[in-house]
């Protein structure tokens, strides 16, 4: 947030320590207001349909689609994404002036409800070749070709549970995705077996999303009780953060894995239930990777809060493939 913008609580708070819950003694993070940590955005739209981009603290372009966008995910081409939502399914977009150019879409394959999409291969230019879709009616994980025409479904997996929300796992190349059953699995596709599951046993109430780092530690964010959460490769917990400030109850969750100025981050944005208009909505933190403090957050742009939104990630694509 800017220098002087509106806070939901006196300044003077903003400068608490947060303690960080977690092995040994608890970690200490003062909040940076000033959100330096903050990458430009492209927010899924949640009261208007389409993709909203903000620059800078400044909505600097939106583009509309004709159903709800549930999912977005930057791509390395420059200004490039792959949206999930409205009646092309899954869609490859690059913004071009005055609006967004669909390269492909799946609105022509039949029999599926997407919830999430993530890419799952790229080519030697950095094009999409297989996309990984989280299909609802499956309920399922599915990989499909990265093209409108003759688009081929490569390899089908049945889930326990409807899909939330699925990720590449950046350490492996297995897949993450998060269940409605309160539950997180990871996927070994080559062998169609689960190799690890987060769940109420391991501390976790209501997750909502999850990401790996190519270091083999999980993130989940978790609706329960407003906690990001940090495991270990053998499913020990790192840290856990409980997000400050919130205005209500955690309604949606995404996470998702950056770097800026040489530090590797994560970001959490949330979309708050309850409060009123004069509270903020939806929040966005930067999380340290390494303690679990919070380095900033953010609840508006230059001109006031954030256009309301289910998913809020980054701008541009880091921690995408196997690293």
């Amino acid at each position: 947030m800017r220098s002087g913008a509106r806070t939901l609580f006196p300044m003077a708070l903003v400068f608490l320590a947060f303690s960080v819950l977690g092995a040994g003694e608890p970690v200490k993070t003062p909040v940076d207001p000033a959100g330096k940590f903050l990458p430009d955005l492209v927010l899924c739209g949640k009261k208007h349909d389409g993709l909203i981009h903000v620059r800078k603290e400044k909505v600097d372009w939106d583009w509309a689609l004709d159903g709800p966008v549930l999912d977005v995910q930057p791509q390395p081409a420059y200004e490039t994404y792959l949206v999930t939502g409205g009646s092309g399914k899954v869609s490859l977009v690059r913004k071009v002036w005055k609006g967004c150019k669909v390269l492909w879409d799946w609105s022509a394959l039949s029999g599926v409800s997407v919830v999430s999409a993530v890419v799952a291969d790229w080519d030697e230019k950095d094009k999409p070749t297989l996309v990984l879709g989280a299909d609802a009616s499956g309920p399922r994980l599915f990989l499909a070709d990265a093209r409108a025409h003759e688009t081929k479904v490569r390899w089908s997996y049945k889930l326990p549970a409807a899909p939330l929300r699925v990720h590449l796992c950046t350490d492996n190349g297995n897949f993450l995705v998060t269940l409605g059953d309160g539950t997180v699995q990871e996927l070994h596709f080559q062998e169609d077996k689960v190799v690890m599951t987060l769940g109420q046993g391991d501390g976790l109430q209501k997750p909502l999303d999850a990401v790996r780092d190519p270091w083999a530690n999980t993130y989940v964010a978790d609706a329960g009780r407003g906690d990001v959460l940090c495991f270990d490769p053998k499913r020990k917990v790192l840290w856990t953060v409980h997000l400050p400030f919130a205005p209500g109850k955690p309604e949606a969750m995404a996470l998702s894995l950056y770097r800026k100025m040489e530090k590797r981050m994560l970001m959490a944005s949330v979309h708050f239930s309850g409060g009123n208009s004069e509270t903020a909505q939806d929040v966005i933190y930067v999380i340290n990777t390494a303690t679990g403090g919070v380095l900033a957050w953010s609840d508006k742009t230059e001109k006031g809060g954030y256009p309301s939104f289910t998913k809020a990630v980054p701008d541009r694509a880091e921690y995408l493939k196997k690293q």
